[in-house]
């Protein structure tokens, strides 16, 4: 039965209950909800270029209650390898999930698991996109690879098939609150809601259909930029070997010429939806494909941010808001025009960067921000300290507790590890102020100044003034990859694999 019909039997049972004197609960629950590309830029509590017109007010809260991240990364920014990197709290060259659609291996933990060990009912609805089925959950509705944005199809355990009607970040929600409202309430609980939005292709509920119609959204600063002027070989490959960006199409994908009838870049792709405007001079163009996938987007996103209300409205109502855990974040960053680019894979700053926002008022200060470096292995011990479970000795990741309570510890790391072994293939690390990029089976590399060029508009590799400055990051980049364990032959091994070489 759905929520709205039991909502009167709430009251009902929290008051039993406390007649009743069921024992207090020991630990604290945890609502963890999960987008997929949700970049940071279109949540207005982040301040960006967006925040007047994508317009959060429910994630919000949770940074006006809680504490925002300016710098939790991805250690790979793709939809697989990043769920599996929060789920198990290891990198991916260990948990083996690497690219779309990987397998966790056997030996990996799980936080889910741990959970469950420690007491806690767990769900989880939504996307999943791991080859391996959820583990650790007393039952879970997942849709098969990207799902559908309208009448999702669920797979559930013991060979469960569920087909429900409706927009799918409504429909997530209707069968997570299904669940809150039939569980035991002597017992703390994990609810995990991942959305499918805002994906591409943005597809909103009708609802949102005419949000910011007649509204010109503003544009990021490197929206026009030259990419074949640029002297990032980063950038390049990225144009040249994926669709993926807002009007220029590849010379090339994948070592191969694109045929004549085959569709890159968001423009041509979405030509038919756009307004009428003049096709023949290309900044026009690329002007339109800019405010139809940012609307799209921004109205994909606002189906999320009600949702989310949604669940905090029942967590109010249920008289749970100060003993849960509610954090929102995303799979991975998004480029949301920024180099004219769309999707993420990258490690430059609007792909690598997730959105992460966590509500606890038993430990977190109400309205704090975090600038430390952080990672998304970081996610589940920091979980398994919060609700006093031992954290396996096999995740990599570090609590965050202490930067939870206000104290930065002074051994806290201070670098991000990356590695990405799909096109264009790159691993690197990011500092407080640099970014290092190195090439699978290359000498060559780029360096960005994040302080001076906070747009990672120009690589700075070949300016001799950084020739110390990029040694030292070199040796510092040596001792990231002692500490995340991964070895310069595996990495020479991933190019060498692409490439079919033995």
């Amino acid at each position: 039965m759905m929520y709205e019909l039991k909502k009167w039997m709430l009251m009902c049972a929290v008051a039993g209950a406390a007649l009743s004197g069921v024992a207090e609960q020991k630990r604290s629950n945890i609502l963890f909800i999960f987008s997929d590309d949700h970049a940071s830029e279109a949540i207005s509590a982040y301040g960006s270029w967006l925040k007047d017109y994508a317009k959060t007010p429910n994630i919000d809260r949770l940074a006006k209650e809680g504490m925002l991240f300016r710098n939790l990364c991805c250690n790979n920014s793709i939809c697989s390898p990043s769920r599996a990197s929060v789920m198990t709290g290891q990198y991916d060259h260990v948990n083996g999930v690497m690219k779309l659609g990987g397998a966790i291996k056997a030996s990996s933990p799980w936080l889910s698991k741990e959970l469950k060990k420690g007491g806690y009912q767990t769900w989880l609805v939504g996307k999943w996109h791991i080859k391996t089925k959820p583990q650790g959950f007393d039952d879970y509705r997942v849709v098969e690879g990207q799902g559908t944005y309208f009448d999702p199809k669920y797979d559930g355990p013991g060979g469960i098939k569920e087909e429900v009607k409706g927009y799918s970040s409504d429909k997530y929600t209707d069968k997570a609150l299904d669940w809150l409202q039939d569980r035991d309430r002597t017992k703390p609980f994990c609810m995990m809601l991942q959305f499918k939005a805002p994906h591409h292709p943005y597809d909103p509920a009708p609802r949102h259909m005419k949000l910011l119609e007649d509204v010109a959204v503003p544009e990021p600063p490197t929206l026009y930029e030259d990419i074949d002027a640029s002297n990032s070989k980063l950038k390049r490959y990225m144009l040249e070997r994926t669709k993926f960006h807002m009007v220029l199409t590849p010379k090339s994908k994948g070592g191969k010429k694109p045929k004549p009838n085959e569709s890159f870049g968001y423009y041509i792709r979405h030509v038919e939806d756009m307004e009428p405007h003049e096709k023949t001079n290309q900044r026009d163009c690329w002007r339109v494909a800019y405010q139809h996938m940012v609307k799209t987007y921004i109205r994909c996103i606002t189906a999320v941010d009600e949702n989310v209300g949604r669940m905090i409205d029942y967590l109010e109502d249920e008289g749970l808001m100060e003993e849960t855990i509610i954090i929102y974040t995303a799979d991975q960053g998004y480029w949301l025009g920024q180099h004219g680019f769309y999707d993420k894979r990258l490690i430059l700053d609007e792909s690598l960067k997730m959105p992460f926002l966590i509500r606890y008022p038993r430990m977190i200060k109400a309205g704090t921000e975090n600038q430390d470096l952080c990672s998304n292995v970081d996610i589940a011990p920091t979980l398994l300290e919060m609700t006093d479970l031992p954290v396996p000795g096999k995740m990599q990741g570090r609590s965050m507790v202490p930067l939870l309570k206000g104290s930065s510890p002074p051994d806290w790391r201070d670098a991000i590890w990356y590695n990405y072994v799909d096109q264009p293939q790159h691993y690197g690390i990011r500092t407080k102020q640099f970014t290092l990029v190195h090439f699978h089976g290359s000498d060559e590399i780029e360096f960005y100044d994040n302080k001076r060029d906070p747009n990672q508009t120009r690589s700075v590799h070949d300016n001799p003034e950084y020739r110390e400055i990029i040694q030292s990051a070199e040796i510092q980049m040596k001792q990231v990859m002692a500490d995340v364990g991964i070895k310069q032959s595996q990495l020479d091994g991933f190019a060498k694999k692409k490439s079919g070489k033995k």
